[in-house]
């Protein structure tokens, strides 16, 4: 009996059959895989695992998510195909700052105030609102194909999950690993926290380029500048004078001929009328402004190091709300870092100590997120010395228990092992995985007495001005030790990739998990190439420190998805492309063939619109090909071929077997 399919080809109608007939099969679950096998007397070949990139739970999947994935299920059903058990495991990620940030933007535009909701009511209903927008991104990764076993699907918020990472943070703790300092952060005065690296980005701005002189204290030396620099003092440029209020030296270059008779003598900060001194250090660049630079080690990463080089003293001036505090003159407390600027060039103005001023454009660091410039300040937060971890990462580097693709990002991801600091883990936030540590006494009473070794709660009383119930103990666990009322609870968040680094065991159950002894380490991980010194190389990390293995053998890194122009995706530009869209008018095959042919291992890929047309045309010929053939022949016409009567040593069967091998080396 012929035949009779649909004139033209439906790729919605025919790729929902296909899904259909996938989930039937349940082929994407490695015990039915396997089971399967076993009735077939097909032997078992080693189990095959990839730890899949969550989404953040906070929207709609973008294009990029929807390409990247292509890779992954590639070779999920290549493995599949050739005997592998294959686990594809998928899952949501709580996201943190981003959920956060998304959620009371939504809040904000229904009139509702997160701070009046209070904390337990926010976190309530951000739960919902992530655990709607997983369910989202579930349907959506179906409809690209991605065929992950979605009866093992994780949120990162699991009670599960926090367990073992809440284990890791004790473990970690009682080594000396983790522990609560006072370093320079990332702090975003809008969202109120500090940020990693990877949650800011750099914004053209405009701003100004002030030269400011700092008059020698000496007569001296004010008669000696005078005479080689037109000056009585050395002068420095900043594009921020309001941080000059924190300055606490000024450092030249030692080879530096314009400056090195200079070298140990005094400076009068102007305004704030304190002495600092004039120091060598051999990373200041001689040819950046004057050669000159004013070292301010509370606002400035670079200044922070130089200040640890030198002993410096820190002076905080700046609060994480980006308003001028600390020891300065009280006009300027309370005044944003903008106003204070303004107020200070004015004043150096009329003392005769601002010798120029230009605008200019530059890079400003800023929040992700909210866009708000980012404010370096010194902050009491919980890190974990990752220099030990590091150092084991690396030489699962170099032992090649794990490399990666392409070639060059290996180099990349060895520098960034070798030149590794510690690392923030606590973020200021109501969303998240809540550190699990209580104060005797409070937080401020514990840094104080941290600070200040020796010391004794008298005379933090004493300091304070404040009279505390407690010895500035701590205790870790997610209950107070007892119900005396003098503990505090922690209120900070784990930092998202602390747990999100500890995924490829803790969604196998932790280290005594049957999923663990059966599915670790992974096989690959793969993912866009902007995130691997903030997740990959952190899990390889955190799974050699609890596991004592590397998560998995290959990290394979893809490019992002580009506008047509060539410039990144952006809802502000109103560049990005909607996934539903492509799949609706071309199917999802079309989407992946193009993301096969164009993303190249590391390289951006511009969309192709055209490209995807084009795909879908190919596969509409092969459709109408089939319906040809399908629709002049009877089934009866076809005799049955048995495995017997294959000629294997025919050209057309050898050449097809070479070719299968060929591509096969290359997945």
């Amino acid at each position: 009996m012929k035949k009779e399919i649909p004139k033209a080809f439906d790729s919605n109608i025919q790729e929902e059959k296909i899904t259909k007939l996938w989930e039937e099969s349940k082929l994407s679950n490695p015990e039915k895989m396997e089971s399967l096998l076993q009735k077939k007397g097909i032997d078992i070949k080693e189990s095959f695992t990839i730890t899949l990139p969550p989404p953040n739970a906070n929207a709609n999947l973008h294009i990029g998510h929807m390409c990247g994935y292509s890779f992954q299920d590639v070779m999920g059903r290549f493995n599949r195909m050739t005997g592998h058990p294959t686990l594809l495991l998928p899952g949501k990620d709580h996201a943190g700052i981003q959920t956060e940030t998304s959620f009371t933007k939504i809040l904000k535009e229904k009139g509702i105030d997160k701070w009046e909701l209070g904390r337990e009511k926010f976190y309530d209903m951000c739960y919902e609102f992530s655990l709607k927008n997983a369910a989202n991104a579930r349907a959506q990764e179906k409809n690209i194909g991605l065929s992950a076993d979605y009866s093992r699907e994780y949120f990162t918020l699991d009670p599960k999950l926090t367990k073992i990472v809440y284990e890791t943070f004790y473990k970690m703790f009682e080594e000396g690993l983790i522990y609560r300092d006072k370093r320079i952060v990332n702090q975003c005065p809008y969202c109120k926290t500090a940020l990693a690296d990877v949650d800011t980005e750099h914004e053209e701005r405009r701003g100004i380029f002030a030269y400011i002189v700092y008059p020698f204290v000496d007569k001296e030396d004010r008669e000696i500048a005078k005479k080689t620099f037109g000056t009585e003092g050395i002068t420095v440029a900043t594009s921020r004078p309001e941080t000059m209020l924190g300055d606490t030296a000024v450092a030249v270059h030692p080879k530096d001929k314009r400056y090195s008779q200079f070298i140990g003598k005094k400076v009068l900060l102007p305004i704030a009328n304190r002495e600092i001194p004039i120091i060598a250090d051999e990373d200041i660049d001689m040819e950046l402004g004057t050669g000159a630079v004013k070292v301010t080690p509370a606002h400035s990463p670079i200044d922070f190091e130089i200040g640890k080089k030198h002993s410096l003293e820190v002076r905080n001036v700046i609060n994480g709300e980006a308003k001028m505090e600390g020891d300065i003159p009280e006009r300027f407390i309370g005044m944003d870092t903008l106003e204070c600027s303004k107020a200070l060039c004015s004043e150096l103005d009329e003392l005769g100590l601002l010798t120029d001023i230009q605008n200019i454009k530059h890079d400003v660091a800023v929040c992700e997120r909210c866009r708000t410039p980012i404010e370096p300040i010194i902050s009491n937060q919980w890190y974990v010395d990752v220099k030990p971890l590091a150092k084991k990462a690396l030489e699962a580097l170099k032992s090649k228990e794990t490399y990666v693709i392409p070639k060059g990002q290996q180099r990349a991801l060895e520098y960034f092992f070798e030149n590794i600091q510690p690392w923030c883990v606590s973020r200021q936030l109501w969303w998240g995985q809540r550190i699990p540590v209580w104060y005797n006494g409070g937080k401020n009473l514990y840094d104080w007495l941290r600070e200040n070794e020796g010391k004794t709660v008298k005379e933090y009383e004493k300091e304070s001005g404040k009279k505390v119930n407690g010895t500035g103990e701590i205790y870790l666990g997610e209950e107070a030790p007892d119900s005396s009322g003098i503990w505090e609870a922690e209120t900070d968040m784990f930092d998202t990739w602390f747990s999100s680094s500890q995924l490829p065991y803790s969604t196998l159950g932790g280290i005594e998990g049957e999923g663990y002894k059966q599915y670790y380490p992974t096989q690959m991980m793969i993912h866009a190439r902007d995130i691997l010194y903030w997740w990959s190389a952190r899990m390889m990390m955190m799974g050699i420190y609890r596991t004592g293995k590397s998560p998995f053998g290959v990290v394979f890194l893809h490019g992002i998805i580009l506008a047509t122009d060539g410039s990144k995706m952006s809802k502000s530009k109103g560049n990005g492309v909607e996934p539903s869209e492509m799949i609706g008018k071309y199917g999802a095959d079309s989407l992946r063939l193009w993301y096969f042919s164009d993303a190249l291992p590391g390289s951006n890929a511009p969309i192709r619109e055209e490209k995807i047309k084009g795909n879908r045309n190919f596969v509409n010929k092969i459709w109408n090909a089939s319906r040809f053939i399908l629709m002049n022949i009877d089934e009866s016409e076809i005799e049955e071929i048995s495995k017997e009567d294959i000629d294997t040593k025919s050209k057309r069967v050898q050449e097809t077997e070479k070719h299968i091998k060929k591509i096969s080396k290359y997945l």
